[in-house]
């Protein structure tokens, strides 16, 4: 395919706000923007909140889904998991040389429709998406939730001419749970362009504050700070007994807030207008979270500010570079957790280092490059 190809994109994440999976999906619609002249993009809006820092010469369609709680029910029992089924009517008859879905789940249906138009298809995968759901859905959501994942993410897999995934653990769970397609591993990356300040705050060994950000409210982030905060938090304590914990994100959390009511080393902001300043006055960024697949977006947080990350093995999918390299410690018991903390205690780490190393994996530059090769080795 050349610059001049017609591209639609498809996603099913909104566009507006800062969320993780509306970070990813704007920096996949903008670095095919990148590549390519002639970009459609079909996003979902609810609220009149239209999309934000999209590409300017990207013809966007938003697409509402206007039915009641009922409606919307009775929709997932009968399979029909997205907003896009009249896509005729949405795009009319243009021909496009390729269409990428942006997560499985739009996936369906349209697949065998684009397929049959003569377009190259392609599905990105922001994780197992199987794995995510049952981590984060409750009975009895969960279980059409389930049974239609299973459906369209298998379907994905073996249909797409390619299937992008953000870390190799990806394709090893999927083609574990689907069998053989065609894959490669695309990451993740900044939406835009950015110059990565940093901070004037020396690293502090003797009383480092610590950092959590992300939703605070979302299902795999508290039922993994709860048991965190049993178990590992005492060893902080015990290590680091100067220390401050700060969490911040968007709440609120009352699950969390009844977790660390006691704790007077806990400083928990909600909805901060900017995490910057909360990052920058951090030594070391911490991602408890044990629940849940794919990549998880927060770590970025913490390591395009500079700061050395302590995570557990489920949420240190993807960052195995940083690993190699010192700037990311994983963990997967008490005992594990301990014996990092044990290790990074009498350590110093270099901001500018860290960033440097963040955005030769993580720049928007990097991440088209990335892009553009895969499509070039692909045959696209």
């Amino acid at each position: 395919m050349d610059s001049n190809s017609k591209i639609l994109l498809i996603t099913n994440n909104y566009l507006h706000g800062n969320g993780g999976a509306c970070f990813a999906s704007r920096a996949f619609i903008n670095a095919f923007a990148e590549l390519f002249n002639d970009v459609t993009l079909l996003y979902p809006i609810k609220d009149s909140l239209e999309s934000q820092f999209i590409n300017p010469k990207v013809k966007q369609i938003p697409v509402s889904y206007n039915k009641s709680k009922l409606g919307k029910l009775w929709d997932l029992m009968m399979g029909c998991v997205h907003r896009y089924s009249n896509i005729s009517q949405l795009i009319g008859n243009i021909h496009f040389d390729l269409v990428v879905f942006d997560t499985s789940v739009v996936s369906f249906k349209l697949l065998d429709y684009f397929k049959s138009k003569g377009s190259k298809t392609i599905v990105i995968h922001h994780n197992y998406q199987y794995e995510y759901f049952r981590d984060n859905t409750t009975f009895p959501i969960s279980v059409p939730t389930l049974y239609w994942c299973k459906r369209y993410e298998g379907e994905a897999v073996k249909k797409a001419d390619l299937n992008l995934t953000l870390t190799s653990q990806d394709i090893d769970l999927l083609k574990l749970h689907y069998g053989i397609g065609r894959f490669a591993k695309l990451g993740t990356f900044e939406y835009k362009q950015n110059e990565h300040l940093i901070s004037d705050k020396p690293y502090s060994q003797s009383h480092p504050t610590f950092v959590i950000t992300g939703s605070l409210s979302d299902a795999q982030t508290y039922k993994s700070l709860a048991p965190w905060f049993d178990t590992c938090y005492p060893e902080l304590r015990k290590l680091f007994p100067d220390s401050q914990l700060t969490l911040a994100g968007r709440g609120p959390a009352p699950n969390i807030d009844r977790i660390t009511s006691d704790l007077e080393h806990v400083n928990i902001i909600y909805n901060p207008d900017s995490m910057d300043d909360i990052l920058n006055q951090a030594d070391i960024y911490l991602c408890p979270t044990s629940l849940g697949g794919g990549l998880k977006l927060r770590i970025m947080d913490g390591l395009s500010h500079g700061l050395p990350v302590i995570t557990h093995k489920v949420s240190a999918r993807g960052y195995d570079s940083f690993e190699k390299q010192g700037y990311l410690f994983s963990y997967s018991s008490p005992t594990d957790f301990e014996a990092v903390l044990e290790k990074i205690k009498g350590q110093s780490f270099d901001k500018k280092k860290i960033i440097d190393f963040y955005n030769t994996q993580f720049s928007f530059n990097a991440g088209v490059e990335r892009l553009r090769n895969i499509l070039l080795k692909q045959h696209f």
